[in-house]
């Protein structure tokens, strides 16, 4: 029979419902414990909360169009690409909405598409339009490569040139690779203890106590025991007295969690830790507070910022920077740049330091530190200032050198 089976000619496909990739990610024919895959992982809180915080981070800085000419730098708000990656990329998402979404599919999938759309006879660009992972596709096609997106519109090829395409770590050039896939045996087993906690509360994965006969049953008295079983259960849910009732014949003793069940937990906690290392979270940003403490928590939202916030922010910056502008814009000194002010922004406390810092060590005028607290600039305020603490030491090492001559 196994031979048979091996060799059979006809398909194993049922015409009506035919067998697909898709399909079998997503409705488990090849069912284990769990399934992994993108869309499932996310149901997992530590995987969920990974990729919501590293999104809705690189989603919620200001974007802006920049413009260097000489020593100066401004904001290009006549560049036809300012009002879409700061406002509004196409009809249906706003700028935040649009980031968001190309973060997760990053995370989740390794790659995220976005389709340039530019005017037809100027070039320029008029639209940015989201595509799906799961419906794009890198074509080569006789040394060419063209990407190719397959959806509900139909099918399309676009050049590489009219595509903005971030990618994860990959083993090469052209893709990235899914890190839900790649650790998809640490999620795996995060997403199998939480389904066996789910079972284990809905008394599924196992009894919570043994009810014992002390005599003899025959098929009279068993009925009547179940029936004087189920009267007494009835009675404890329906009372506030949570005291059970037993007739003399019956004897229930409950079972006591076992030492493997009790590790469940800290098993759980270690699968969390492991899955914050993976998208590199620091725990108290995924609500694993159990070694926090408020001198911490600080700093561990600068490295935050500094070891995964800036090289996603680098990845971004770079591919705008080459899919938006053509050559000659880029040399005129046009660029897009993150803003991560917002995301090291400190309490009024630390930023009244910060600014009275810069101000009297002459590197920052107060008009300029009013911009950043978003007020108007005040005449007079334009002058920059050196404490007289910051200048003093030069002028005392002249002296001292004068009294010795």
């Amino acid at each position: 029979m196994l031979i048979d089976a091996i060799f059979r000619s006809n398909s194993l496909e049922n015409p009506a419902v035919p067998v697909t990739v898709e399909a079998a990610e997503n409705d488990g024919i090849f069912n284990g414990d769990v399934i992994v895959n993108p869309r499932t992982a996310m149901k997992l809180a530590a995987v969920y909360a990974c990729i919501y915080v590293i999104s809705s981070n690189v989603a919620q800085m200001p974007l802006h169009v920049m413009r260097r000419t000489g020593k100066k730098v401004e904001t290009a708000r006549d560049h036809p690409a300012f009002y879409l990656v700061h406002d509004e990329p196409n009809s249906w998402q706003t700028s935040y909405k649009w980031r968001e979404l190309k973060q997760r599919h990053i995370l989740g999938w390794g790659n995220g598409y976005t389709r340039v759309l530019r005017h037809r006879r100027t070039g320029e660009v008029t639209g940015l339009e989201a595509c799906m992972p799961w419906e794009t596709t890198l074509l080569n096609t006789g040394g060419r490569y063209t990407y190719g997106v397959y959806n509900e519109e139909g099918s399309f090829a676009i050049n590489p040139d009219d595509m903005i395409h971030v990618r994860a770590l990959g083993n090469d050039q052209k893709m990235g690779l899914s890190p839900v896939l790649q650790h998809a045996e640490t999620i795996g087993m995060g997403m199998s203890g939480q389904k066996y906690t789910e079972s284990f509360f809905s008394g599924n994965a196992r009894p919570a106590g043994i009810v014992s006969v002390k005599g003899e049953l025959n098929d009279g008295s068993w009925k009547r025991l179940k029936e004087m079983w189920q009267k007494a259960t009835a009675m404890l849910r329906s009372q506030e007295n949570r005291t059970m009732l037993l007739p003399a014949e019956l004897d229930y003793k409950a079972l006591t969690v076992s030492p493997v069940d009790a590790q469940l937990i800290d098993m759980m906690k270690l699968n969390r830790s492991m899955i914050a290392g993976i998208f590199n979270v620091p725990a108290h940003m995924i609500n694993d507070l159990e070694k926090a403490t408020f001198s911490n928590i600080s700093e561990q939202a600068i490295q935050f910022v500094r070891y995964t916030m800036m090289p996603w922010v680098t990845n971004w910056e770079q591919e705008l920077n080459r899919r938006l502008f053509t050559r000659a814009e880029r040399e005129a000194g046009y660029y897009v740049r993150f803003n991560l002010a917002g995301l090291l922004r400190g309490t009024a406390k630390e930023r009244a330091e910060f600014y009275h810092f810069a101000i009297t060590d002459g590197w920052m005028s107060r008009n300029e530190a009013r911009a950043f607290e978003d007020m108007n600039p005040k005449d007079g305020l334009d002058e920059m200032l050196v404490s007289v603490n910051a200048s003093q030491p030069a002028k005392t090492t002249i002296q001292e050198n004068t009294q010795d001559e």
